[in-house]
């Protein structure tokens, strides 16, 4: 039925398909919000499922909004999601296998996951359900360890270049895995593409790898080492070598010294001292040579509720006496996941605005999910 003037249509169903899409380009970023709109009728779910439409909504809005979050803790949920039931992603798309898989890291809408043998990583996409397993590279071979798989790492990400997870989904992938063993650093490529791990390079190292995830700075990805030192492992030329973290870091526990992007988009580093967080840059000095810039030091008690300041510090030579822990990071946004003994906060370090996540009674490493969910169901949502 038309309205009395005969020019507007009388529902939804009536307008066309462009002017559909720009009513759901207002949409806000919210992490449910555009798989809500989807599951009212088939033709929305088409509309807002198109790639080019999450292209332009992910280039409108900016930022790809946190869906969740995961962690290898027994100390906290394994699966965490983000909002509170209708407005979540679904705890069953979302959750992990078994405990006997660990995560090594999330990008580009997949998580990279590791069998508790380091036998064989999964490349999981929770937006699609698709599952692809790939054997542990044969040069981490145990023989040469004394019978056990040497210190590991593996990432993983988008081989067509993208720089979000808008475009990624059926896009085929690479998985880098580093190990090192007898002061030495090696790398090997694995390409879905092929099916096969690429050669294997080396570099000698000062440390072994540490177990938190690798970032991604333009072409080249980082990996903290379990001592003062970052590896780097460029992606065009392949190159590996490592770099020493500013003196002043040195003495900072080092799960509190965390690689990031800086604001040029270059390398940088956070290291944190109780409420101090001090901003690195790697950057070329006067003489032509690289070299660590402090840009900037944030004294994060002035921004964070202040009953987390007012709890007295209890042993700040161990990591849970610390009063504030770096748990992750997103990679290309500003944004940090602190623990404190009142619970995890987000913190943007542009704004300085900073929102209660979650509880948490211990610190742990948390690997955040980031996209724009449009393909499955969320919790209560039907």
């Amino acid at each position: 039925m038309m309205d009395p003037s005969g020019l507007l249509p009388a529902s939804s169903s009536q307008l066309p398909d462009d002017l559909l899409i720009e009513i759901f380009l207002c949409l806000p970023a919210h992490p449910t919000c555009l798989i809500r709109t989807s599951l009212v009728c088939k033709r929305w779910h088409c509309l807002i499922k198109n790639r080019q439409f999450v292209s332009r909504f992910r280039m409108l809005h900016q930022k790809l909004p946190v869906l969740c979050f995961f962690s290898n803790s027994t100390s906290i949920p394994r699966f965490i999601p983000t909002g509170d039931p209708p407005n979540c992603v679904s705890t069953a798309a979302f959750s992990l296998p078994d405990p006997c898989w660990q995560v090594l890291g999330c990008r580009h809408s997949l998580v990279l996951l590791v069998s508790s043998t380091w036998t064989q990583l999964q490349v999981w996409n929770p937006m699609t359900g698709n599952r692809q397993y790939v054997p542990a590279t044969p040069d981490a071979d145990r023989r040469f360890n004394h019978g056990i798989v040497p210190e590991s790492q593996a990432t993983v990400l988008c081989a067509a270049g993208h720089k979000d997870s808008g475009d990624c989904h059926s896009c085929p992938f690479l998985v880098v895995w580093v190990f090192t063993c007898t002061r030495y650093a090696y790398a090997c490529r694995y390409s879905s593409e092929s099916s096969s791990w690429h050669q294997m390079v080396s570099s000698p190292t000062p440390s072994d790898i540490d177990s938190r995830p690798s970032v991604l700075v333009g072409n080249i990805l980082y990996w903290p080492l379990k001592s003062k030192y970052i590896l780097a492992f460029e992606l065009d030329t392949r190159k590996l070598y490592h770099i020493e973290c500013p003196e002043d870091t040195h003495s900072v526990y080092r799960r509190n010294v965390h690689i990031m992007k800086a604001e040029d988009g270059g390398l940088g580093l956070a290291a944190l001292t109780e409420f101090n967080l001090r901003l690195w840059a790697w950057e070329t000095g006067p003489e032509g040579v690289m070299e660590w810039v402090l840009r900037r030091t944030i004294q994060l008690d002035a921004f964070l509720p202040p009953n987390v300041s007012s709890v007295p510090l209890v042993n700040n030579h161990s990591a849970s006496g610390r009063p504030v822990r770096i748990l992750g990071l997103i990679e290309d946004d500003d944004m940090f996941f602190m623990w404190t003994r009142e619970g995890v906060f987000a913190v943007e370090l542009k704004s300085m605005w900073c929102n209660k996540v979650f509880e948490a009674q211990v610190p742990a490493t948390i690997f955040p999910y980031t996209g724009f969910y449009t393909t499955g169901d969320v919790d209560g949502a039907r």
